[in-house]
Formats: structure tokens, sequence, C-alpha cells
């Protein structure tokens, strides 16, 4: 008589989508709570289960911490670390794209204290990769002049730019990504002909203070 095999593969996906449902209520408290500790109640209302579905997958609040931190850069993992100045745009698109299909959790990772953690935890290896992939366009700089402008470009490219565009000004997605792609394409044009001298405007406050 042949063994029959059990297929456990949608009991698997039914607790994926249930572990997904609970790190989503988690990421929603660290807006309207903003405090290190998670209400597993709320979390378990927020996720349509029991209490006691929320602790057999996260057992304290350390796995539920660590659990959104995963989580998070999971997501943001998707996104590749750029390798060179002609990959800078493409990035943006992607991380834009991200940005708006996970907004509430973007919105929860920058407005909450807890969350901006979580980030500052993350983001130092995409920070790296975006600084080593501009360094050959800022090659003719004075070191502070190219650390700068590596600074204020890779700023472009963060979800705290695409959240004040969004939020801040009310600049639908796709209109964020591409004035974004465009300042970014201006920058690198720019310096590549030789463009940067970085005096500032006469008459300005800082010439008057020296």
């Amino acid at each position: 008589m042949q063994k029959r095999t059990y297929d456990n593969s949608q009991r698997e996906k039914k607790a994926s989508a249930t572990r997904t449902a609970i790190l989503q209520a988690l990421a929603e408290q660290l807006v309207t709570n903003n405090a290190p500790e998670f209400s597993v109640a709320e979390a378990a209302k927020r996720a349509g289960v029991s209490t006691r579905t929320v602790f057999r997958h996260f057992p304290t609040r350390e796995h539920m911490l660590e659990g959104v931190s995963s989580w998070v850069q999971e997501i943001t993992g998707r996104v590749p670390h750029p390798v060179a100045p002609t990959d800078l745009q493409d990035v943006v698109v992607a991380s834009h794209r991200m940005f708006d299909e996970h907004a509430e959790l973007m919105r929860a990772l920058l407005l909450s204290d807890l969350g901006r953690g979580i980030r500052s935890r993350l983001s130092s290896r995409r920070r790296k990769a975006i600084s080593d992939a501009i360094d050959p366009v800022v090659a003719r700089l004075e070191p502070a002049q190219g650390e700068a402008v590596k600074a204020l470009m890779g700023h472009l490219m963060t979800a705290e730019t695409w959240w004040q565009l969004r939020d801040g000004f009310g600049i639908p997605g796709e209109e964020a990504t591409r004035v974004v792609v465009w300042g970014l394409r201006l920058m690198i044009e720019a310096l590549e002909r030789g463009d940067h001298a970085f005096e500032l405007p006469t008459g300005s406050s800082a010439d008057s203070a020296t």
C-alpha cells in the first residue's frame, strides 16, 4: 500500500498570513502608542486573532520587536543597493514603489521614536552602499565638499524625503519619484562636467558674517 503523504502547504500559508497580520498590527502601534511596549490585546484585535495566537508567534515583547525589525528588513531588502551612479535612479524608482506599497508601515517607522530606532539599525548598510556608489562623481571635490554632496544626494533617496513630498507638499507618488530622479540626474550631470562651484550668492548673510 502506498503511504499517504500529508500536504501542509495550506497550513503554512495560513500561519504565514497570520504572522504578517500580527506584524502589521504591531507596526501600527509604533505611531498610535509611540512607546517601547506593545499592547498584545490591541495587536490581537487589529489582526483578528486571539492573544494566545499572538504569543504563539511571538512569546515575548522582545520577540515582537525583533519580528517587526526582521519584517521591515525583509520588505526594504527587496530594493537592491546601488553599485554605480547610474544605479541611483533605478533605486529611487524601486524604493518609492516599495514606500507607496507599504505607506502605513513607512509612516509608522518615520513618525515614532521606536520606529526610528528600528530604521536606524537597518539603514546603515544602505547608506554606505549609496555613499560608495556616489564616490566616482565626487572624486574631484575636496573631501568635505564630497561628503556634503553625498549626504545631500543620499538624503534625496530616503523615506524621509518621500514622506515630506507626499505628506508635507501633497505630491503624489509618481510625481515625487520623477522629481527626485530629476534632481539626482541634474546633480550627477553637473558634477560630471565639473560644474561644482560652491560659492554662496554675493551679499548672503553667510558672506556678511565673514
